[in-house]
């Protein structure tokens, strides 16, 4: 239960941490495909798990958020096994094609179930960055200035309430 506290206190510090919305947006991005992604199955490392993994440490995004989505993304991708491979049997001609192209192969997009998990990635990523840049711009914008003018008449003991609320709520926002 700690362990989730933490990674839930580490995306919210993400949040309100002085990177750009499209940062933290970006790092979802990567971060639910790396976790959809075969990057080392047993045949060896995956070209495009690695690649996009390189593309998040060149392009600057905010990698924090990279390695939580990737680990959300990674349980999502576990609990979503079943789904996939009816997907990748469903585009069993992709599976096909990739086999013959040598950077997909490489990939792993010949088997199925890796190609059924990459297409979920796929559509799910995108969805995830946009919901990541809204909220990031909704917490700046509406919550946290409320949280820190309220922080401040607490502080100069103006406000009476449940203070041990407040001060855990200003902890896990790290305000």
């Amino acid at each position: 239960m700690i362990i989730l506290l933490k990674m839930l206190r580490g995306m919210l510090k993400a949040i309100t941490s002085s990177a750009a919305p499209w940062q933290v947006a970006c790092g979802a991005l990567f971060g639910v495909l790396l976790g959809f992604l075969p990057i080392f199955p047993s045949a060896g490392p995956a070209l495009l798990g690695l690649t996009i993994l390189f593309l998040a440490i060149v392009i600057n995004c905010h990698l924090g958020s990279v390695l939580l989505f990737f680990g959300l993304g990674k349980v999502l991708s576990l609990m979503l096994v079943n789904p996939a491979v009816a997907l990748g049997n469903s585009c069993s001609g992709i599976a096909e094609a990739s086999a013959d192209i040598p950077f997909l192969h490489h990939s792993h997009w010949s088997h199925t179930g890796y190609l059924g998990l990459t297409m979920i990635g796929l559509i799910a990523a995108p969805l995830i960055a946009v919901f990541m840049a809204w909220f990031t711009v909704w917490l700046r914008t509406k919550v946290q200035e409320k949280l820190a003018a309220r922080r401040k008449l607490m502080a100069a003991g103006k406000v009476v309430g449940n203070a041990m609320v407040f001060k855990a709520v200003c902890w896990f926002l790290s305000l």
